[in-house]
């Protein structure tokens, strides 16, 4: 249905039988447009800011009603330990190595029985290293090493579990 809008020589507006001045169905044309915008907007405030509300006010870390302890990791140091390298069949220079390293356990209770260990462990070294060329420790090599010999000394401690092998001193001469 299409509406007729007559307007006259005062000014007046006949919108369907029904005289309105210019300015109020300007006005009224105006304000019914914005409402629904206005409207909108104002929704979209309040349930983003009780949405972050709710947020803020349930997600805040409470403080733990049991205090759990945390385990401080045990280091032990290894002795230090002096090998020589595989040199090779076709030279006949000797190359050294020496190591100091550092176990890194989960509790100082097992310091003990990884101390009982040493000579094994020591043994493992001695025997990697006797099997181990120059050029081997170069680059990654290090990083190699470090997994094998996690690995191994995890099987000779074997209920325990070494976290870590810290290398605290390298040489290789």
């Amino acid at each position: 249905m299409a509406l007729t809008i007559l307007r006259d020589a005062a000014g007046t507006i006949e919108k369907g039988g029904i005289t309105l001045s210019e300015t109020a169905v300007i006005s009224k044309t105006k304000r019914g447009m914005g409402k629904p915008l206005w409207a909108v907007l104002a929704g979209i405030v309040l349930l983003g800011g009780g949405g972050i509300a709710w947020w803020r006010f349930h997600h805040i870390a409470h403080p733990a009603t049991e205090t759990t302890k945390l385990a401080v990791p045990y280091v032990m140091a290894l002795p230090s330990l002096m090998s020589t390298l595989d040199s090779g069949t076709d030279t006949g220079r000797s190359y050294f190595v020496r190591v100091t390293a550092q176990l890194q356990l989960s509790d100082e209770k097992d310091a003990f029985a990884v101390k009982a260990k040493f000579p094994e462990i020591q043994d493992l070294f001695q025997t990697y290293f006797h099997n181990t060329r120059p050029d081997e420790l170069a680059g990654v090599g290090i990083y190699r090493l470090r997994e094998a010999m996690l690995a191994q000394i995890n099987n000779i401690v074997a209920p325990i579990q070494v976290q870590n092998l810290f290398f605290t001193e390298l040489l290789v001469q």
